[in-house]
């Protein structure tokens, strides 16, 4: 049985940082970025101000000091809970252990691409292939900017897998377009009426539930 993930992605994230010490949610900000966690969840200071009010609330966070130097305004550092921090180790080891459906676009793109004729459809992904290659070179470039400022890599950990789930797409596009250029992926659905039918009927008899 699948658990429940009760915080959204930036509470994970300010939790994350405020289990280090305690902070103001803008040096919060600084260091997401620096670490390159906004490539998993949009952060801003507006968002992470929110969070960690939210996570007052919910009595997962609580103030820790209020600074004030001078006449400059003041700054309220905030520190994670015993209740934060349990619901913070419960959630991340969730996530890790249970892979969840992910329902990105390209998949629906991919699912309904039967539609275009297909020399738009190599035209299509071959333009995709130069998007990802691209994106391919900024997350290298991100790695090396990252490494370059002496940040443990257990902090940024995500960007690899993001660079090899890039570079796995790349290698499945490009095995796609080689097909379709070949005729090995046939383009048309050559089954009569009756044989979808029949398709659609044995499926709709392996899904009924059973009495």
């Amino acid at each position: 049985m699948v658990a429940e993930v009760t915080l959204k992605p930036i509470e994970i994230a300010a939790l994350g940082l405020l289990l280090e010490r305690p902070m103001h949610p803008y040096e919060m900000y600084q260091i997401a970025t620096q670490r390159r966690e906004d490539t998993v969840v949009k952060v801003s200071p507006g968002s992470l101000y929110r969070a960690v009010y939210a996570l007052e609330q919910k009595e997962y966070a609580r103030v820790a000091q209020v600074e004030r130097e001078g006449a400059r305004p003041e700054r309220t550092l905030f520190e994670i809970t015993d209740e934060g921090r349990e619901r913070l180790y419960a959630d991340v080891a969730e996530l890790l252990r249970t892979p969840r459906i992910e329902r990105p676009s390209v998949l629906q793109a991919l699912s309904e691409a039967h539609v275009l004729p297909v020399e738009q459809v190599v035209e299509l992904l071959t333009e995709r292939l130069v998007e990802m290659r691209a994106r391919v070179v900024r997350i290298r470039a991100e790695v090396a900017a990252v490494s370059a400022l002496n940040v443990p890599e257990l902090y940024w950990i995500n960007v690899p897998y993001m660079l090899t789930m890039a570079e796995a797409e790349i290698t499945w596009v490009v095995a796609q377009i080689e097909r379709l250029r070949a005729g090995e992926l046939s383009w048309q659905d050559s089954r009569t009426p009756e044989e979808k039918a029949q398709t659609a009927e044995r499926k709709a008899r392996k899904h009924a539930p059973n009495p």
